[in-house]
């Protein structure tokens, strides 16, 4: 007998994602329940026969029909989908989330098959964009603010008993925090922290001027409307002190013997002043030409039409979490811990990542399109040049990369950077680019302003009389930059994002 065609009915939930409803034939259910049921009696054993020759009529008061069902359904899921799309024409970039409907004795077998689907990108305008390179001219003075990093590095920090604190100095503490009447959750019970005098916001940092060890001290301090943290912005706090002990920076006289020490390929302190100016330099071109990429980017992406499947979001933050999870391991940091000097929940935390998550898939799929309308494409000798680029930097052979790269499977992460560098490069060379000069003090005076601004303007907003919508709140954070020497905690170092296979397979160029 001839099977009729399943019913398939198909619903655009979003541009990326499309619903299957399919019936499944009665005649194909019950050539599937049959053989379910015939499973479930090769397993059943019952006093006086032997096993898997229980006879039907008898069997079937012994076998668990919802079992039957839930198998006969699992069996008749793989094909019935195959079968679907092809009948539908539908190409799925993911693997389906399934939802089975109903599945009743007589009738046809209901399922809902939610499949992603491919990315679709209509890119905005790319050609001609106008951007400004800052270009940051490096002074005397940023030397010598380096050279004064390098004393840092080899100071040394005396205790001082014969005079109160002042700026400069650290303290060696035990720390509480309240803001506006709430604990800090890592703050709540005194914590030892090692506190540098002037690092901190204003408030605290005059409260903490003119201690002396074995002090103790509740300094109040508001947060300024330029703080990083947004929610904590004009925010009241409480902070106690108990000085453990007070020391003094102590930085050691700059002479060629340290300069030496400091960097073992110099002999004097001209030569590292040069080499310190050679870097800076260095430094500055990298940052001024990923800031003009970064800016290139983003308004490719804010005129472009992009949509990607939720699975591509979900393969990202979990690559980004698991990538967490190693780090903390390796610094015997558990994840309670690590969320508690963050002072994040779980859910806020994974928040974050989407939105890091959500714009590097943007960056990547955008630079994507433009390398396929464009023809863009890897010849070997852009990967060799990445790779001899690795050797030098770690002062190997270039053989010695190359089978390194491809003993781990890591080649084709050479082939996209190669890649992504020939679609910025082309993307600059098509963008009307002009270039301003200047330096590091006025660059800082920039970007301070424009932090400043956003506080500013909502600051402004919150006068007017209007309702305003309730924002989620933050964990609160201390205001205390503590030195390094005395994080309760190891740093947890933030690397490269990686990127799931799936979304190296769309988009093989990432900003």
């Amino acid at each position: 007998m001839k099977i009729p065609p399943m019913q398939v009915t198909t619903e655009q939930l979003d541009p990326c994602k499309i619903a299957l409803t399919i019936s499944v034939q009665t005649e194909r259910v019950e050539v599937a329940r049959k053989k379910a049921f015939q499973q479930a009696v090769t397993s059943l054993q019952l006093p006086g026969f032997r096993r898997g020759k229980v006879p039907p009529h008898i069997a079937k008061n012994y076998v668990d029909e919802a079992r039957v069902k839930q198998r006969a359904a699992e069996s008749l899921v793989p094909d019935a989908y195959r079968d679907a799309l092809v009948q539908t024409s539908v190409e799925p970039f993911a693997e389906p989330d399934m939802e089975f409907i109903s599945m009743d004795d007589g009738e046809a077998f209901v399922f809902k098959a939610l499949i992603p689907l491919r990315p679709q990108i209509t890119l905005g305008l790319y050609k001609g964009l106008e951007l400004e390179r800052r270009k940051i001219t490096i002074t005397d003075l940023d030397v010598e603010k380096e050279l004064d990093s390098v004393r840092g590095r080899y100071a040394e920090y005396p205790e001082i008993e014969d005079r109160p604190s002042q700026i400069g100095d650290f303290l060696m503490v035990d720390l509480t925090a309240i803001v506006e009447g709430q604990d800090l959750p890592e703050l709540a019970e005194p914590k030892a922290t090692m506190i540098e005098v002037g690092k901190n916001i204003p408030d605290l940092d005059a409260g903490l001027v003119g201690l002396s060890k074995g002090d103790t001290k509740t300094i109040e301090a508001t947060y300024p409307e330029a703080f990083e943290n947004e929610e904590l912005r004009g925010k009241r706090g409480a902070f106690t002190v108990s000085v453990k002990e007070v020391r003094s920076r102590v930085l050691p006289e700059l002479t060629d013997e340290l300069a030496k020490r400091a960097r073992p390929k110099v002999e004097t302190v001209e030569e590292l002043r040069a080499d310190i100016r050679e870097r800076l330099e260095k430094d500055a071109e990298q940052a001024s030409e990923n800031e003009i990429e970064f800016h290139l980017v983003s308004k490719i992406v804010e005129t472009s039409q992009i949509h990607f499947p939720e699975v591509l979001l979900r393969a990202e933050v979990n690559a980004e979490l698991q990538q967490l999870s190693q780090t903390l391991e390796q610094n015997k940091v558990t994840p309670e811990q690590y969320l508690a000097s963050i002072g994040k929940s779980v859910e806020q935390l994974q928040g974050e990542m989407a939105v890091g998550a959500t714009q590097r898939i943007k960056n990547s799929l955008v630079l994507s399109e433009v390398a396929r309308t464009e023809s863009i494409t890897v010849e070997e000798a852009d990967v060799d040049a990445k790779l001899t680029e690795q050797a030098e930097q770690a002062g190997v052979s270039v053989a010695a990369v190359r089978a390194y790269v491809e003993s781990q499977g890591t080649l084709d992460r050479f082939r996209d950077q190669a890649l992504t560098e020939k679609i910025l490069t082309y993307l600059k060379e098509i963008s009307k680019v002009s270039e301003r000069t200047l330096t590091t003090a006025e660059l800082e005076a920039e970007e301070a302003a424009k932090a400043e601004a956003p506080a500013v303007l909502e600051a402004t907003e919150e006068a007017k009389p209007k309702k305003r919508a309730a924002t989620k709140k933050k964990a609160e954070e201390p205001a205390v930059e503590a030195a390094p020497e005395a994080e309760a905690a190891p740093a947890v170092e933030e690397k490269p994002k990686r990127r799931t296979k799936k979304t190296e397979a769309e988009a093989p160029a990432e900003s």
